[in-house]
């Protein structure tokens, strides 16, 4: 019965027992707090992976029809320059083959005039021939009738009026060179002034056109600075560390790049004088990564 018994002496007292116990349940329910801390931090992690790569394709779909978009718009463009330049000239060889035509309307008139003028004067110096041969100066002499001959003073009447309408003639052939140099002066005069009016028309095309690529490009510098690349970057960080792959890679060096616009076609126009030169539309030289306008547009029309 002694053997039985149970030294109270080497047992523990109550209160370190209930303060190991609650030791264990403490570490207990840390560990188990840690465990879902750690569980919901991986999860919070994958939800946080899942919305990146989703914003990634979304921003790589925006993209994709940002450029598609500029492309179409580049080929409208580019399609309306050709189809204004080849109005253009088409115009304006129109307008030469007019002006030759005129030229040579003209040209035939003035050899009319001046056949007709030679052959004017072809018979006048005939008829003043003809009548230098039939005048006789012969010397005045009474007849039995009496009084005096007038043959030789009815020839010299005659040569005065061929003189006069000589001098006339003249006068009329000087008087059709003085008004044929005077009209081609106003001629050239009306060219100057369409070339000049034409020439301020083809300033103010390339001025709008050059405005309208400005804007574009504005419009362009603008959304890449609008895009979400900050937000990206903090919730990579935020996360877990995940090896970058190589196509996120690429994706973040174009983004990086500024989209390059393809240099306008240059255009070669034939029946425009070696002489002409156009004017350079007046703009200020800064830098910037798109090629500089030409037109574009920007041909001069004489």
């Amino acid at each position: 019965m002694a053997d039985g018994c149970v030294d109270q002496r080497s047992l523990p007292r109550v209160k370190e027992a209930c303060r190991d116990f609650a030791v264990l349940e403490d570490h207990s329910l840390a560990h188990s707090l840690q465990e879902q801390e750690i569980e919901s931090h991986l999860a919070s992690n994958v939800h946080r992976s899942r919305l990146v790569q989703q914003d990634i394709q979304v921003a790589r779909q925006l993209q994709e029809e940002e450029d598609l978009a500029a492309r179409a718009r580049a080929r409208q463009l580019h399609g309306k320059m050709e189809r204004s330049d080849g109005e253009v000239a088409q115009e304006m060889q129109e307008r030469l083959v007019h002006q030759a035509w005129l030229l040579r309307q003209q040209e035939e008139k003035d050899e009319a005039i001046a056949r007709k003028l030679q052959e004017k004067e072809v018979k006048e110096r005939r008829k003043k021939r003809s009548t230098k041969q039939v005048v006789t100066f012969e010397e005045p002499h009474y007849e039995d009738k009496g009084g005096w001959n007038t043959q030789a003073q009815y020839g010299i009447g005659d040569v005065t009026k061929s003189i006069a309408h000589l001098d006339m003639q003249d006068q009329e052939f000087k008087d059709l060179k003085v008004a044929r140099r005077l009209q081609e002066e106003e001629l050239k005069a009306s060219q100057l002034d369409k070339r000049a009016a034409q020439v301020a028309k083809d300033e103010e095309i390339a001025r709008l056109i050059m405005e309208e690529e400005k804007k574009n490009f504005m419009k362009s510098k603008n959304w890449d600075k609008r895009r979400p690349q900050g937000d990206f970057k903090q919730s990579g960080s935020e996360g877990v560390a995940r090896p970058r792959s190589q196509e996120e890679g690429e994706i973040n060096r174009t983004r990086s790049q500024k989209p390059v616009r393809p240099p306008p076609p240059s255009y070669k126009y034939e029946n425009v004088e070696s002489t002409y030169m156009p004017l350079k539309p007046s703009y200020s030289s800064q830098p910037s990564s798109r090629p500089e306008a030409t037109h574009k547009g920007s041909f001069h029309r004489q």
